[in-house]
């Protein structure tokens, strides 16, 4: 693996989400290396709304800007008094501000020349600020293909501009490996992955049942993960109303607009359950509790491009798994029930539910056994130490 190296991994998420794979990527590379995770930058509107709020105070100005969460593995909260703004002289003003308090703290915890990890295309402006001996930049979905982008043709070029300076790129789908190889050709695909340790511990352990579904009538069928808008909310309430004696279990924190109609029908619905935003360790006794698992994806741009992680965790658990037809559901066609519409997804979950044979039960389990995290770290470390070379 890796050693003795300073990684600065910029990351589009706080490290108390739902962790994806830059948290279980950088909390490995920790065990040798120095690694800061800095958490989102903050934009101007989201500063003003803190404050009409009462959210923001003095005392989170003068607060302590690193967290140690495990050794080797500092946590940077971003400045909240120099928010990101497109208006000069503020723009300028903010920037100065952010690259001087993270220098200054990356000095005082011993990062030399860093490792630059850069996660999204609004990170452009980052190259060049801190020294970095090697550039990465880490393709985890079709960022241009989100919902909301607000100017696409920004985005495409501050891509562009990452992509061109990247030392490596690594991608996690082999479709997002095609798009962006044109651009880079040190582009490699590596999947998503699982903490397979943390699944088979769970499985084998004597802990009762999460509280908050103990008690949901059986069968347990169940999506876990962030609920947002790559999923199918009308495919949720069609499996929850046509079988009522189904308890359908959602875990992770809904980012769907409140204002969703079929977010707003699931919330009446006596057989679905919201367990909410759960703790990383707690996760797995979760999908361990399921019957049949679930990947209802919408098929757009957005989910053709990507690597389904709870993929890997149901499969750790041995459960079956129904899935929309999208990329990341076809590389197991023979793990993964593939539904083409609303009424297959139905019958397939029904047909999981009469039980699975021991022999596939454990084909899922090495299959997962064969994807776990460290396996893709030590595929990472081979292609950074190549390409420092």
């Amino acid at each position: 693996m890796l050693e003795a190296e300073s990684i600065l991994c910029f990351a589009p998420d706080p490290w108390s989400d739902i962790w994806r794979n830059r948290h279980q990527i950088m909390s490995i590379l920790a065990e040798r290396n120095r690694v800061m995770y800095v958490e989102p930058r903050t934009y101007l509107r989201q500063t003003v709304d803190m404050v009409r709020a009462g959210e923001l105070h003095w005392s989170d100005l003068r607060g302590e800007r690193v967290t140690e969460v495990m050794p080797n593995l500092y946590v940077y909260h971003n400045l909240p008094y120099a928010p990101i703004s497109g208006r000069f002289p503020l723009k300028q003003l903010g920037e100065r501000i952010r690259v001087r308090s993270l220098k200054r703290e990356m000095q005082r915890y011993g990062f030399g020349s860093p490792i630059l990890w850069l996660c999204r295309p609004e990170m452009s402006d980052l190259i060049g600020q801190f020294d970095e001996k090697l550039l990465l930049y880490h393709v985890v979905d079709e960022y241009l293909a989100y919902e909301g982008v607000a100017d696409p043709a920004l985005a495409r070029r501050r891509e562009g501009a990452i992509l061109e300076r990247a030392d490596l790129v690594l991608t996690t789908a082999p479709a997002l490996w095609e798009s962006k190889q044109r651009h880079n050709p040190n582009t490699h695909l590596v999947r998503n992955a699982v903490n397979y340790e943390a699944f088979a511990e769970a499985m084998q352990s004597d802990e009762p049942s999460p509280a908050d579904i103990m008690n949901l009538p059986r069968p347990l069928i169940g999506y876990v993960g962030a609920i947002n808008t790559k999923l199918d909310m009308s495919l949720f309430v069609t499996l929850a109303e046509s079988h009522p004696e189904w308890s359908l279990v959602l875990v992770g924190p809904v980012r769907v607009p409140e204002s969703d109609p079929m977010l707003q029908r699931l919330l009446q619905l006596e057989n679905v359950h919201f367990s909410g935003k759960q703790p990383v360790e707690i996760v797995p006794y979760y999908i361990k509790e399921l019957d049949v698992c679930l990947l209802p994806y919408k098929r757009n741009e957005w989910t053709r491009n990507i690597s389904s992680l709870k993929l890997y965790e149901y499969l750790a658990c041995g459960k079956p798994v129904v899935s929309s037809d999208v990329p990341a559901a076809r590389d197991y066609p023979d793990l993964v029930a593939i539904a083409g519409d609303a009424e297959r997804f139905v019958e397939l979950i029904s047909e999981a539910l009469t039980g699975s044979s021991s022999e596939i039960v454990a084909r899922r389990m090495e299959v997962a056994s064969q994807n776990t995290w460290r396996h893709r770290v030590e595929q990472i470390s081979t292609l950074i130490q190549n390409s420092i070379e």
